[in-house]
C-alpha cells in the first residue's frame, strides 16, 4: 500500500540529482521519448513517472581470444585489456548505452 507515503509528504521526492559519474533516465507520463540527464538534476512526478540510473564510470574489460590465426595460418592466443566509458554528454551514445545496459549492474555490463 502507498498510504504510508501520503501520511508523511516529506517522504515523497520530486527532485533527483546525480553526479558526473552517472546518468538518470526519466520515463512515464509526459516523458516520450524518455529524458536522459547526465550529471545534473531532474523533476519527477511521483507515482506516474519512474527514474532509472546508469553508471558512467570507466569499465576495465579483459579480452581473451584463443586460437586466433595470423596471416600465415599460425594459431596464437591473444589477451588484452580495454577500458571503455560511456560519454554522458554525447546524447546518441548515452541513448544507445541506455537501450543496451539500463537496469544492469556494472558487473553484468562487464560480462
Amino acid at each position: 500500500s502507498l498510504s504510508h507515503l501520503f501520511q508523511d509528504p516529506s517522504r515523497i521526492r520530486m527532485f533527483f540529482t546525480c553526479g558526473p559519474n552517472e546518468a538518470m533516465v526519466v520515463s512515464g507520463f509526459c516523458r516520450s521519448p524518455p529524458v536522459m540527464v547526465a550529471g545534473g538534476r531532474v523533476f519527477v512526478l511521483p507515482c506516474i513517472q519512474q527514474i532509472q540510473r546508469i553508471s558512467l564510470n570507466t569499465l576495465t574489460l579483459n579480452v581473451k581470444s584463443e586460437k586466433v590465426y595470423t596471416r600465415h595460418g599460425v594459431p596464437i592466443s591473444v589477451t588484452g585489456i580495454a577500458q571503455v566509458k560511456i560519454q554522458g554528454q554525447n546524447k546518441e551514445m548515452l541513448a544507445a548505452a541506455c537501450q543496451m545496459f539500463l537496469g544492469k549492474s556494472e558487473s553484468e555490463i562487464t560480462h
